[in-house]
């Protein structure tokens, strides 16, 4: 039971990490700006796993969860703001 949830993860997670790739063939890195610690890609790979458990529990659809799952939220909080 806790092999497949770590699978599920991590498939949102490399998910979330190709999406971050691919976005501008780069990394962000953790960096801290005004006294504020920003993740950078290692945030992506955090919402990307949790994304992809939050879907259906198959792998594939948690690897696109973690894909699209970064860019989904940033939307949602630009149209609420």
């Amino acid at each position: 039971m806790y092999q497949f949830t770590i699978f599920i993860f991590l498939a949102g997670a490399i998910g979330a990490f190709v999406s971050d790739i691919l976005k501008d063939n780069s990394l962000e890195l953790p960096k801290i700006i005004d006294g504020k610690f920003c993740l950078g890609f290692i945030g992506a790979i955090i919402i990307g796993g949790i994304a992809g458990m939050v879907i259906d529990g198959s792998i594939s659809t948690a690897f696109l969860g973690g894909f699209t799952g970064k860019e989904i939220l940033l939307r949602l909080l630009k149209t609420n703001k």
